[in-house]
Protein backbone atom coordinates (compact mmCIF):
# COMPACT_ATOMS: atom_id res chain seq x y z
CA UNK A 1 0.00 0.00 0.00
CA UNK A 2 1.50 3.30 -1.11
CA UNK A 3 0.89 6.23 1.23
CA UNK A 4 1.01 9.71 -0.27
CA UNK A 5 1.31 12.86 1.81
CA UNK A 6 0.28 16.49 1.48
CA UNK A 7 1.44 18.03 -1.84
CA UNK A 8 2.06 14.69 -3.61
CA UNK A 9 -1.41 13.50 -2.63
CA UNK A 10 -3.01 16.81 -3.62
CA UNK A 11 -1.21 16.83 -6.98
CA UNK A 12 -2.21 13.25 -7.76
CA UNK A 13 -5.87 13.79 -6.85
CA UNK A 14 -6.02 17.12 -8.70
CA UNK A 15 -4.61 15.54 -11.86
CA UNK A 16 -7.12 12.67 -11.62
CA UNK A 17 -9.93 15.18 -11.03
CA UNK A 18 -8.82 17.39 -13.94
CA UNK A 19 -8.80 14.43 -16.33
CA UNK A 20 -12.45 13.66 -15.44
CA UNK A 21 -14.24 16.16 -13.15
CA UNK A 22 -17.52 14.23 -13.04
CA UNK A 23 -18.96 12.23 -10.12
CA UNK A 24 -16.50 12.99 -7.33
CA UNK A 25 -17.33 12.74 -3.64
CA UNK A 26 -15.43 14.11 -0.64
CA UNK A 27 -16.57 12.86 2.77
CA UNK A 28 -15.01 13.87 6.08
CA UNK A 29 -15.89 12.17 9.35
CA UNK A 30 -14.65 11.70 12.85
CA UNK A 31 -12.45 8.67 13.22
CA UNK A 32 -14.00 5.52 14.70
CA UNK A 33 -10.50 4.70 16.04
CA UNK A 34 -10.76 7.60 18.46
CA UNK A 35 -7.20 8.56 17.46
CA UNK A 36 -7.91 12.30 17.54
CA UNK A 37 -7.69 12.59 13.74
CA UNK A 38 -10.31 12.92 11.03
CA UNK A 39 -11.00 10.38 8.29
CA UNK A 40 -11.90 11.30 4.75
CA UNK A 41 -12.91 9.38 1.67
CA UNK A 42 -12.31 10.86 -1.77
CA UNK A 43 -13.82 8.93 -4.65
CA UNK A 44 -14.81 8.99 -8.27
CA UNK A 45 -16.06 6.21 -10.52
CA UNK A 46 -12.54 4.79 -10.95
CA UNK A 47 -10.99 4.81 -7.49
CA UNK A 48 -11.36 5.48 -3.79
CA UNK A 49 -8.81 7.12 -1.51
CA UNK A 50 -8.87 6.87 2.25
CA UNK A 51 -7.34 9.89 3.99
CA UNK A 52 -6.25 10.71 7.52
CA UNK A 53 -6.25 14.42 8.46
CA UNK A 54 -4.62 15.77 11.61
CA UNK A 55 -7.11 18.66 11.98
CA UNK A 56 -9.92 20.36 10.12
CA UNK A 57 -9.44 23.47 12.25
CA UNK A 58 -6.19 24.77 10.79
CA UNK A 59 -5.50 26.24 7.35
CA UNK A 60 -2.83 23.73 6.29
CA UNK A 61 -3.48 20.35 7.90
CA UNK A 62 -1.22 17.35 7.54
CA UNK A 63 -2.93 14.82 5.28
CA UNK A 64 -1.96 11.26 4.39
CA UNK A 65 -3.82 9.01 2.00
CA UNK A 66 -3.83 5.59 0.43
CA UNK A 67 -5.75 4.22 -2.50
CA UNK A 68 -8.09 1.51 -1.24
CA UNK A 69 -9.86 -1.35 -2.95
CA UNK A 70 -13.50 -0.35 -2.49
CA UNK A 71 -16.48 -0.17 -4.81
CA UNK A 72 -16.77 3.54 -5.70
CA UNK A 73 -20.35 3.10 -6.90
CA UNK A 74 -21.36 2.12 -3.36
CA UNK A 75 -20.22 5.52 -2.10
CA UNK A 76 -21.78 7.35 -5.04
CA UNK A 77 -25.19 5.73 -4.44
CA UNK A 78 -25.14 6.76 -0.78
CA UNK A 79 -24.16 10.33 -1.63
CA UNK A 80 -26.32 11.00 -4.69
CA UNK A 81 -29.42 12.03 -2.74
CA UNK A 82 -27.79 14.15 -0.05
CA UNK A 83 -25.73 16.76 -1.92
CA UNK A 84 -24.27 17.73 -5.28
CA UNK A 85 -21.11 15.99 -6.42
CA UNK A 86 -17.80 17.43 -5.25
CA UNK A 87 -15.90 19.56 -7.71
CA UNK A 88 -14.98 22.95 -9.08
CA UNK A 89 -17.79 25.01 -10.56
CA UNK A 90 -17.17 28.09 -12.67
CA UNK A 91 -18.74 31.18 -11.12
CA UNK A 92 -19.53 33.96 -13.54
CA UNK A 93 -19.85 37.46 -12.00
CA UNK A 94 -23.52 37.64 -13.03
CA UNK A 95 -24.26 34.39 -11.16
CA UNK A 96 -22.54 35.69 -8.04
CA UNK A 97 -24.59 38.91 -8.19
CA UNK A 98 -27.80 36.89 -8.54
CA UNK A 99 -26.88 34.73 -5.53
CA UNK A 100 -26.12 37.80 -3.41
CA UNK A 101 -29.36 39.54 -4.50
CA UNK A 102 -31.41 36.43 -3.69
CA UNK A 103 -29.81 36.01 -0.27
CA UNK A 104 -30.29 39.71 0.54
CA UNK A 105 -33.95 39.58 -0.53
CA UNK A 106 -34.58 36.44 1.52
CA UNK A 107 -32.92 37.99 4.54
CA UNK A 108 -35.11 41.11 4.25
CA UNK A 109 -38.30 39.10 3.78
CA UNK A 110 -37.53 36.60 6.53
CA UNK A 111 -35.89 38.97 9.03
CA UNK A 112 -37.23 36.98 11.98
CA UNK A 113 -36.91 33.54 10.39
CA UNK A 114 -33.85 31.44 9.64
CA UNK A 115 -33.45 31.51 5.82
CA UNK A 116 -32.88 28.20 4.08
CA UNK A 117 -29.52 29.23 2.64
CA UNK A 118 -28.06 25.70 2.49
CA UNK A 119 -30.80 24.37 0.21
CA UNK A 120 -30.52 27.40 -2.05
CA UNK A 121 -26.73 27.13 -2.37
CA UNK A 122 -26.95 23.35 -2.89
CA UNK A 123 -29.49 23.88 -5.67
CA UNK A 124 -27.27 26.50 -7.35
CA UNK A 125 -24.17 24.31 -7.03
CA UNK A 126 -26.09 21.26 -8.18
CA UNK A 127 -27.23 23.07 -11.33
CA UNK A 128 -23.64 23.89 -12.38
CA UNK A 129 -21.43 21.35 -14.12
CA UNK A 130 -18.16 20.40 -12.44
CA UNK A 131 -15.16 21.47 -14.48
CA UNK A 132 -11.39 21.31 -14.44
CA UNK A 133 -10.26 24.75 -13.21
CA UNK A 134 -8.16 27.01 -15.40
CA UNK A 135 -5.81 29.63 -14.00
CA UNK A 136 -7.44 33.05 -13.73
CA UNK A 137 -11.02 31.77 -13.48
CA UNK A 138 -13.44 32.18 -10.59
CA UNK A 139 -14.57 28.91 -9.05
CA UNK A 140 -16.36 27.50 -6.07
CA UNK A 141 -15.31 24.05 -4.98
CA UNK A 142 -17.04 21.59 -2.77
CA UNK A 143 -19.13 20.46 -1.15
CA UNK A 144 -17.17 18.63 1.50
CA UNK A 145 -19.67 16.43 3.33
CA UNK A 146 -18.95 16.24 7.06
CA UNK A 147 -20.55 13.39 8.97
CA UNK A 148 -20.06 11.77 12.34
CA UNK A 149 -19.84 8.38 10.59
CA UNK A 150 -18.55 7.79 7.10
CA UNK A 151 -21.43 6.47 4.96
CA UNK A 152 -18.91 4.46 2.92
CA UNK A 153 -18.93 2.01 5.81
CA UNK A 154 -16.00 0.50 7.57
CA UNK A 155 -14.86 -3.06 7.07
CA UNK A 156 -11.77 -4.76 8.51
CA UNK A 157 -9.65 -3.73 5.52
CA UNK A 158 -10.57 -0.05 5.94
CA UNK A 159 -9.83 -0.25 9.67
CA UNK A 160 -6.36 -1.64 8.94
CA UNK A 161 -5.69 1.14 6.43
CA UNK A 162 -6.94 3.74 8.94
CA UNK A 163 -4.63 2.35 11.63
CA UNK A 164 -1.60 2.44 9.29
CA UNK A 165 -2.42 6.00 8.25
CA UNK A 166 -2.89 7.07 11.90
CA UNK A 167 0.48 5.55 12.89
CA UNK A 168 2.25 7.26 10.00
CA UNK A 169 0.52 10.57 10.72
CA UNK A 170 1.44 10.40 14.41
CA UNK A 171 5.06 9.64 13.40
CA UNK A 172 5.08 12.66 11.05
CA UNK A 173 3.71 14.89 13.80
CA UNK A 174 6.41 13.69 16.22
CA UNK A 175 9.12 14.41 13.63
CA UNK A 176 7.71 17.85 12.88
CA UNK A 177 6.91 18.89 16.46
CA UNK A 178 9.39 17.59 19.02
CA UNK A 179 6.96 18.07 21.93
CA UNK A 180 4.17 16.07 20.29
CA UNK A 181 3.13 13.09 22.46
Amino acid sequence: MEILQDSKLAKYLFEKYSSNPKNWNFLISTSPLRDGFFDATVSNVDEVWQLKIDSIYKPVPIILGAKVDLDATKIERKMSNSSPAFGYRKLEPSLMMNILKKLTQEQQINANKEPDINNYINSVLGSLETVAPVSGGNYAYGPFVFTDRNPAGSNEYQKQVAEKLALKLRENLRNRYSGYG
